[in-house]
C-alpha cells in the first residue's frame, strides 16, 4: 500500500471507528441500571436522558462524517499543494509560509464544525435546560480562542519549525526543552490568566461551606486560598470541579453551580476528591507522561521531517514543514488509539483513589451523594459500553464509582461526618 493510500484509510479508519462506538453506546443505553444508581434518575428523567443522549450522538455521527469527507477532498482535490501556492506568494520565509499554511487549514476545519456546536448549544443544549450561554457570548468565546491561538500557537510553530531548520541534528533535545518551558508555563498561568480571559474567578465567600473547608485544609495541609469558584452558570447548568498545576502553583475550582445544587458536606465532599488528586501528585504524574510522550512525538516528528518523499507523494516539491505535522498526526491515529487504553486506565485509577482519599476523610457518603447529583445534573451515561469505557473514558461510569466506595473498607478510626440527603 502507498503512503496515499495508508493515509486515506487512516482517515476512513478513523471516522468508522469514532461512528461505530457512537453506535455501541446507543445500542447499549437501554441496559438495565445497576442497583446503586436506580435512584439518580426517575423514569420520565430517564426517557428525557436518552433523547438527549440520542440526540447528540447523532449530531457527532453527522460532524465525524463531514469532518472525514471535508480531510479527503483536501487529499483528493489537491487542496494542500493550492493552499501552499498560496502561502508562498505572501511571504517569501519558507518558516512562515509554513505556519500561514496551518493557520488556514486550521481555520478552514474550525469554520466546518462551528455550526455544529452552534446547533449543540442553542438547540440540543438549549431544549434540554442546559444552556445558558448568549449568541454574543458564545461567538465572543470563539473569537477569544482563535486570537489566543494565533498569538500563541502561531509563534511556537515558527519556534518550533525554526529549531529543526536551524539544528536538525539536535532538534528533538531542543525542542523537547521548549516543550518542558511552555509546559510549565501553561500549568502556572493556566487558572492565572487563561481561565480569566472566559471566566471569572473569585474566592469563596464566608459561611458553612468555607469553616468545612477550613477544617478540611486544617487536616490535609492544603491551602485554602487556592480554593476559587469560577461563573460557569453563565454559559450552562451542568457541574464540575477540577484541578491543575503543582506545588505552589495548584488550585481547585469549583463551579458555582456546584454549590447551587449540592448539599455543603457534597461540596465538602468533591474538594476532598481534588485533594486527593494533589496528595498523589496526579497532575505531576500527568505532566511528566507528557513530557515523554513529547519526546517520543518530536522524535518521530524529526523522522519525518527528514523523510521528503513523504510530502512528495501528495504534490509537493520536497519536504514541506506543515503538511508533515498534519501528515503524521494522521499517520499516528492509531498509534494514538492504542496509547489511549493505558493512558485512559491510569486515569480512572487515578479517579478511584482520590474517591477513597475522600472517604477516608470521612466523606464516603457524602462523595457517593456527590456522584449521584453530577450525574443526573450533567445528564451521565449511567450505562456506558464497556468497549467505550476502555478506549475513551478518563473516568469510572458512576455505578463503578459508588460500588468501590461502599465497598471500601474503612480503617476503625477513620473520620465520620453526618450527610445530609442527596439534594434534588
Amino acid at each position: 500500500m502507498t503512503i496515499v493510500g495508508l493515509t486515506l484509510f487512516i482517515i476512513l479508519a478513523t471516522c468508522v471507528l469514532d461512528i461505530s462506538l457512537s453506535v455501541l453506546t446507543l445500542k447499549h443505553r437501554h441496559q438495565p441500571l445497576p442497583e446503586s444508581i436506580q435512584d439518580i434518575y426517575d423514569p420520565e428523567e430517564y426517557d428525557r436522558w436518552m433523547r438527549y443522549s440520542m440526540e447528540n450522538h447523532r449530531l457527532s455521527m453527522v460532524s465525524q462524517t463531514l469532518h472525514t469527507l471535508l480531510l479527503l477532498g483536501f487529499f483528493l482535490l489537491g487542496v494542500f499543494p493550492r493552499l501552499d501556492n498560496l502561502t508562498t506568494r505572501l511571504t517569501s520565509d519558507p518558516i512562515l509560509q509554513s505556519v500561514l499554511f496551518l493557520g488556514a487549514y486550521a481555520l478552514v476545519m474550525a469554520l466546518a464544525g462551528i455550526g455544529f456546536s452552534w446547533y449543540r448549544t442553542f438547540s440540543i443544549e438549549q431544549r434540554y435546560g442546559f444552556n445558558r450561554s448568549t449568541p454574543r457570548t458564545f461567538l465572543l468565546d470563539r473569537l477569544k480562542s482563535f486570537l489566543l491561538t494565533l498569538l500563541l500557537g502561531g509563534p511556537l510553530l515558527y519556534g518550533l519549525f525554526f529549531l529543526y531548520v536551524r539544528w536538525p541534528q539536535r532538534f528533538v533535545l531542543y525542542a523537547w526543552i521548549g516543550a518542558i518551558v511552555v509546559s510549565l508555563t501553561v500549568n502556572i498561568l493556566y487558572t492565572r490568566l487563561f481561565i480569566r480571559l472566559f471566566n471569572r474567578l473569585t474566592p469563596l465567600e464566608d459561611g458553612p461551606l468555607k469553616d468545612r473547608l477550613t477544617s478540611l485544609a486544617a487536616t490535609s495541609g492544603y491551602e485554602l486560598k487556592k480554593i476559587s469558584l469560577i461563573d460557569a452558570s453563565r454559559r450552562s447548568t451542568k457541574l464540575n470541579a477540577f484541578f491543575s498545576g503543582f506545588g505552589r502553583f495548584r488550585q481547585i475550582v469549583l463551579f458555582d453551580t456546584l454549590l447551587d445544587k449540592c448539599t455543603t458536606d457534597q461540596v465538602v465532599s468533591v474538594v476532598a476528591h481534588e485533594i486527593g488528586h494533589a496528595k498523589h501528585k496526579d497532575t505531576l504524574r500527568n505532566f511528566g507522561l507528557g513530557l515523554v510522550q513529547s519526546a517520543v512525538l518530536l522524535g518521530l516528528l524529526s523522522l519525518f521531517l527528514s523523510t521528503p518523499s513523504l510530502s512528495r507523494a501528495f504534490g509537493f516539491p520536497g519536504v514541506h514543514l506543515g503538511f508533515v505535522l498534519i501528515l503524521m498526526g494522521i499517520l499516528l491515529e492509531p498509534v494514538s488509539v492504542l496509547l489511549q487504553i493505558p493512558l485512559t486506565a491510569l486515569s480512572r485509577r487515578a479517579e478511584y483513589r482520590a474517591d477513597r482519599y475522600a472517604a477516608l476523610s470521612g466523606y464516603r457518603e457524602a462523595m457517593i451523594g456527590a456522584l449521584k447529583v453530577l450525574a443526573r445534573e450533567n445528564f451521565a451515561n449511567l450505562t456506558p459500553h464497556p468497549l467505550v469505557v476502555r478506549l475513551t473514558y478518563s473516568h469510572p461510569p458512576v455505578s463503578n464509582r459508588i460500588d468501590a466506595l461502599e465497598d471500601l473498607d474503612l480503617p476503625a478510626d477513620a473520620p465520620s461526618r453526618t450527610t445530609l440527603p442527596v439534594s434534588g
